[in-house]
């Protein structure tokens, strides 16, 4: 299983799922990469997918460049990342912070033609397993170029999200690899690694490189872009604490990022502002590290409980939260990951749903902190600025599933899609009459929005524990 929740923050997102069917290309034809956009529409482009097409006078997106086609695409489930395709590949994805920026050629100071968003379609358009996603979109990167579409700009980069982790799973041999990708020297180029994650481990991306100790001699469990090292030698970045020996690098500890007091304008994992951008490495260290804490603890108990809530997580926090942790087979079940995307950290000391600040009413969900406080409230795992989340069944035989859930997860209902679906989805998944910014009837995405206003509004703390686990 493979899970994502889009927390986009202050953008208004195009909130349409998709179907790209399975296409034969002519042979010489050439892939379009393009900048895709968060907002509605994201691209728009007939040969990507006829809900992709151009209504009411809308122009065809322009390419940034382009790479030879292959003889035939498969078909999958797209929104601004792809999602799953009938394969059963399946991907989620992270915007994470990086010591690198980088930025597409539509702007005069970049050198980059591949974002994330068409890696990751790229990946499923042309593989079946994790292993070739990550080395597909790892070559093409490095060729192309990467870039962030949150790097800020020149004068005001933006480290805290101008990179990206990906979770690739595939239904046969039935392998997860954490992939992490950022931008090359110079503003060019890629520096990614992958790492397999093992069969009986769960594991968890927020919004940081998790990927510490790359062991060179061991190409069954780790890949990585040419000299990945080369530009933490250049720069003195390298971690040679967490290295215990020249066969080791540790890539989460050269290139991941530690704020300093003087980034006033850095910007933030999606949903921070640029005024809370001054809270210092203390404050993100805790918005990274307090969720993988309580993941873990989650869906591995046993090993949860041994990590400490009070650790953080940042580049070079010491002995830092391991990439994955062990859970028995079969202990971990879809409800159980359904209901970690709706949790609030409940039944803890830092359970959102006590004290004055969760109002009369026992609300989880906060607003931005105010300019004139330090630090911000915790940082929950279901969200208020949730724009969809899914989780991803990888299973062999045309019988993957994704379990795709529009708005906060919190109040949401998950619908399966196949990940073999030969049709769309239904009219209201990927309807054009309406969008984020502009409310219609006939957009699904509106309905779940306006139950869950209207759920924060009025449910007591017990009532709103009912709506997310009703076996209670």
């Amino acid at each position: 299983m493979v899970g994502h929740s889009e927390d986009a923050g202050g953008s208004a997102n195009d909130v349409r799922l998709v179907r790209v069917p399975r296409q034969q290309w002519p042979e010489g034809s050439m892939r379009p990469l393009y900048e895709w956009g968060a907002t509605y529409p994201r691209v728009v482009s007939a040969a990507q997918s006829p809900e992709y097409a151009p209504v009411n006078g809308e122009e065809d997106t322009v390419p940034l460049g382009y790479i030879p086609q292959v003889p035939e695409t498969w078909g999958y489930w797209d929104t601004d990342y792809g999602v799953q395709n009938e394969k059963g590949l399946s991907i989620g994805e992270s915007t994470c912070t990086a010591r690198t920026v980088g930025w597409s050629t539509a702007h005069p100071y970049g050198f980059n033609r591949a974002g994330i968003e068409d890696l990751s379609k790229l990946a499923l358009e042309r593989c079946e397993t994790a292993r070739c996603a990550v080395q597909t979109m790892g070559s093409i990167a490095a060729e192309q170029g990467f870039y962030s579409a949150d790097s800020g700009s020149p004068d005001a980069p933006a480290y805290g999200g101008s990179s990206e982790c990906l979770l690739v799973g595939d239904a046969s041999p039935g392998e997860i690899w954490i992939f992490n990708i950022m931008t090359g020297k110079n503003n060019a180029s890629a520096i990614w690694a992958a790492q397999r994650v093992p069969s009986d481990h769960v594991v968890t991306i927020a919004n940081a490189f998790s990927i510490h100790r790359i062991n060179f001699t061991d190409s069954e469990n780790f890949l990585y872009s040419h000299n990945v090292s080369g530009l933490a030698d250049e720069m003195g970045w390298r971690n040679v604490q967490g290295e215990p020996s020249s066969e080791i690098f540790d890539f989460a500890g050269a290139y991941g990022y530690t704020p300093t007091e003087s980034d006033r304008t850095v910007a933030f994992p999606a949903g921070m502002t640029s005024d809370q951008a001054s809270f210092s490495s203390r404050v993100l260290n805790f918005y990274i590290g307090r969720r993988i804490w309580r993941i873990f603890s989650l869906l591995s108990p046993s090993e949860g409980s041994k990590l400490d809530p009070k650790k953080g997580y940042l580049p070079l926090t010491p002995d830092p939260y391991p990439s994955s942790v062990a859970a028995p087979k079969g202990s971990v079940t879809l409800r159980m990951v359904m209901d970690t995307y709706r949790d609030h950290y409940e039944g803890t000391e830092y359970d959102l749903t006590q004290g004055m600040a969760a109002g009369p009413f026992g609300t989880p969900n906060r607003g931005a902190t105010p300019r004139n406080l330090t630090g911000q409230w915790e940082r929950a795992i279901s969200m208020h600025r949730t724009s969809w989340s899914f989780i991803l069944e990888a299973r062999t035989g045309g019988r993957s599933i994704t379990w795709f859930g529009w708005d906060a997860p919190h109040g949401t209902a998950y619908l399966p899609f196949y990940g073999a679906a030969t049709k769309g989805g239904p009219d209201s998944y990927h309807s054009r009459d309406g969008h984020m910014s502009k409310y219609s009837q006939n957009v699904a995405w509106w309905a779940f929005n306006l139950l869950n206003q209207y759920q924060d509004l009025i449910l007591a703390p017990s009532m709103l524990t009912s709506v997310a686990n009703p076996r209670r």
